[in-house]
């Protein structure tokens, strides 16, 4: 009895093999990536967490990737939310000529000198420019900001109210005219030293009337010969006054140089008929 000849296995084309094992298992990928996104599959399981994204190969993301909410925005407590957000200007420039408010000068006009600062710097927007005044705050007064309640201050009015009802009853104030009526010339002291000083003390006593300065100075000066001399012309202001009294003071030295001039001409003539000499 014949056998049946076993079947032959036609060879496969050539160039159409078997698959080879990377075709039937896919993109080879590390064990750590597959790991890793176990890993945040199960905290978000965890945590109820709606991602929203798909992973792709190698730990890519599709267009609708995770987006953290933003952390709240720096700045103190008594600033509303509006402010802490406001933009900062395109090309703003710092101001360079105001310096840092620490309490000691009227809160009011420095509140107002910071302000313009900004606008001439580029900011025209009232909340950025609040935003912007922790920068220029000295450490006290810094300190007195980070107390005041949580949004208490949502406006320049609101804050020009904080501000100047806390510091106004700290700043140095002027003095007045009793300030000025101690500022008296010294023993040895001479008359254009003494004006200058007057000066002086005149400038930081600026709310003093021009009638209490006069005043002041005919009480002060130990010139006789100029207390005259203010009186019969009589000034009515402070540079009318000023202007006298320095005038009367370059006469006083051109008259005082002159006479001693002379005296040193007759000492020498003195010394020369003796045969002495002061000549070093």
């Amino acid at each position: 009895m014949n056998q049946a000849a076993p079947a032959r296995r036609t060879p496969p084309p050539a160039g159409g093999g078997a698959p080879s094992i990377h075709r039937r298992v896919g993109p080879i990928r590390d064990a750590r990536d597959t790991l890793d996104a176990r890993r945040r599959s199960r905290v978000d399981r965890e945590e109820g967490v709606d991602r929203s994204y798909h992973v792709h190969r190698g730990d890519r993301y599709d267009s609708e990737e995770d987006r953290s909410p933003s952390p709240d925005p720096a700045g103190p407590q008594a600033f509303s939310a509006s402010i802490l957000s406001a933009p900062f200007p395109p090309r703003f420039r710092q101001p360079t000529n105001v310096a840092k408010y620490s309490g000691e000068t009227n809160p009011g006009l420095w509140l107002s000198d910071y302000w313009l600062a900004c606008q001439a710097g580029g900011a025209d927007d009232d909340l950025f420019i609040i935003r912007n005044l922790p920068l220029f705050l000295a450490d006290s007064a810094r300190a007195w900001l980070e107390h005041i309640p949580s949004g208490r201050i949502r406006s320049w009015n609101d804050l020009r109210e904080i501000f100047v009802g806390n510091f106004q009853g700290t700043y140095m104030r002027p003095g007045n005219s009793w300030d000025i009526r101690s500022c008296r010339q010294e023993s040895g002291e001479s008359l254009r030293d003494y004006i200058r000083r007057f000066s002086r003390k005149r400038t930081e006593l600026s709310n003093v009337a021009g009638a209490d300065v006069v005043g002041a100075f005919l009480a002060g000066t130990s010139c006789r010969p100029l207390v005259h001399e203010l009186g019969r012309r009589g000034p009515r202001t402070t540079e009318d006054l000023l202007n006298i009294a320095t005038g009367f003071a370059s006469s006083e030295e051109a008259v005082g140089a002159i006479f001693d001039c002379s005296k040193g001409e007759e000492k020498r003539k003195e010394d020369a008929d003796e045969g002495t000499s002061n000549c070093p």
